[in-house]
């Protein structure tokens, strides 16, 4: 379960937190729900302290009772897990430094006037890779157990000679007998992964470049050549709505 709190006293950013939410999670098997809150008291101290599972905080600066600075600062002092994601919302850009983040651990500031639908997706995103980060496929090969991190994969791809799949990562190569369709079916409650082919699923966290027309998708000096005609503008979609403003993706030849 992922919980999303937002603490927010003007309603149209309230409500956008929301549309947001459900945009993001609309495509994901995972169950969540959104807690509203407009003003500072002990019983969302006491809510927030009682939270299990993974949990996504969405705070505003300005808020009646207390700033969400000042909450988020709180509640670090006794929620320190990676569970525990904050993002804080301002009107005001001076107010965006670096030393915030080192204090309250948190996911980012984001501008409220400047790109918030993306900024916040991007954040959505980021706190996905934290939460999923020691996650693990497991499978047993011959006498084998095979345990290989969510993060260190770049593509699972099926061999068209030997009918085996190989599921490339950042450093090994690692053979698995058995169908593509069951490890979709491992992985589907992950946004990371896609399926850009019946013979194919990608990380789109580990995409360098893709070249619709070859077609080829890279992940820095690995490469597959399996990209479905279909599935070239989703894919696309995908990876431009995480890319953060310090990278630059190649998308059909073209500097995004």
């Amino acid at each position: 379960m992922i919980n999303f709190v937002i603490y927010e006293d003007e309603e149209y950013f309230d409500k956008l937190y929301e549309d947001i939410i459900h945009k993001f999670m609309g495509k994901s098997d995972d169950q969540y729900k959104i807690y509203h809150f407009a003003e500072y008291n002990q019983n969302l101290v006491d809510f927030i302290k009682s939270l299990t599972g993974q949990n996504i905080y969405i705070f505003d600066i300005e808020v009646k009772g207390k700033s969400g600075l000042d909450l988020a600062r709180e509640i670090r002092n006794f929620k320190k897990t990676m569970n525990d994601q904050i993002i804080i919302a301002t009107a005001h850009q001076d107010l965006i430094q670096n030393a915030f983040h080192k204090k309250i651990f948190m996911v980012d500031f984001i501008s409220k006037f400047d790109e918030l639908e993306d900024r916040l997706m991007l954040c959505f995103h980021e706190i996905y890779e934290i939460f999923n980060s020691n996650k693990f496929l497991s499978f047993k090969q011959d006498s084998e157990i095979v345990r290989i991190p969510y993060n260190d994969i770049l593509f699972i791809e099926k061999d068209k000679y030997d009918e085996c799949l190989y599921i490339e990562t950042i450093n090994d190569r690692f053979k698995y007998r058995g169908n593509i369709a069951k490890i979709e079916k491992l992985l589907k409650n992950d946004k990371r992964f896609f399926r850009v082919h019946r013979s194919c699923i990608v990380n789109t966290f580990k995409i360098t470049k893709i070249n619709t027309s070859i077609p080829a998708i890279y992940f820095n000096d690995k490469y597959t050549n399996c990209l479905s005609r279909d599935k070239k503008k989703e894919l696309e979609e995908l990876c431009l709505l995480g890319l953060k403003e310090s990278e630059q993706v190649v998308i059909g030849g073209d500097l995004i």
